[in-house]
């Protein structure tokens, strides 16, 4: 797996997503199930990990997406 994980985390009473240990992802989300939601789309498609965080910002989940042989180019 190559690349920084995608981490869901609450910060300032919303949810939102990052690259871990760097940029914020576009998006503001109510609730932790709609910014998990954007934030597995991202980890699928880039082949990384995504990590939810609690809103007291312990570990909740940590998955792995990797991508499969026919998903890597040439």
């Amino acid at each position: 797996m190559v690349g920084a994980a995608v981490e869901t985390y609450y910060d300032n009473e919303t949810w939102l997503n990052r690259f871990e240990g760097g940029d914020r992802l576009p998006g503001e989300y109510p609730t932790c199930e709609a910014a998990v939601e954007v934030a597995r789309t991202e980890a699928r498609v880039r082949g990384v990990e995504h990590v939810i965080r609690r809103v007291d910002g312990s570990l909740a989940e940590r998955r792995r997406y990797p991508r499969t042989s026919w998903e890597l180019p040439g």
